[in-house]
C-alpha cells in the first residue's frame, strides 16, 4: 500500500501591525490586525498579545517562558498604554476616522474619579 506525502501549504507569515519591545528579558507587547469574512463582507479587528519573559534553563539548555518581575512592569505599562493609544487613534482598514471621532474615543477612555472601577 503506497502512502502519499501530504505537503502542507506554506502559510504566509503574519507579522504584528505594531510592536513594542522586546525589553530586557524578552517581554513585549504587539498589536495584530485580524481579517475575517462575514455575511456583510470583510471585517477587521485588532488583538493585543504580551510576549513573556524568556530565560535559558541551565539544566536542559532550552529557552523557557518565565514570569514577569516587578522591574518589568514600568516598561510593560508604557507599552500597554502605547498599544491602547495606537488602537484608539488608528482606524481599521476601510473605516476612515474623523479627528472628532478620535478625540471622542480618547476622551471617553479617561478614568473618572467617581467611576465604579474595582481597582
Amino acid at each position: 500500500m503506497a502512502t502519499k506525502e501530504k505537503r502542507a501549504k506554506k502559510a504566509i507569515p503574519r507579522y504584528p501591525e505594531k510592536k513594542w519591545g522586546p525589553f530586557a528579558g524578552g517581554a513585549g507587547v504587539a498589536v495584530w490586525l485580524n481579517e475575517f469574512e462575514t455575511e456583510n463582507g470583510t471585517r477587521f479587528s485588532r488583538s493585543i498579545t504580551f510576549a513573556p519573559r524568556r530565560f535559558r534553563d541551565r539544566k536542559t539548555d532550552e529557552w523557557r517562558d518565565g514570569t514577569y518581575r516587578p522591574i518589568d512592569l514600568p516598561a510593560l505599562l508604557l507599552a500597554i498604554q502605547a498599544a491602547h493609544d495606537y488602537c484608539v487613534s488608528t482606524p481599521l482598514p476601510g473605516q476612515p476616522a474623523e479627528p472628532e471621532e478620535v478625540d471622542a474615543l480618547v476622551e471617553d477612555t479617561t478614568l473618572r474619579p467617581d467611576s465604579d472601577m474595582p481597582f
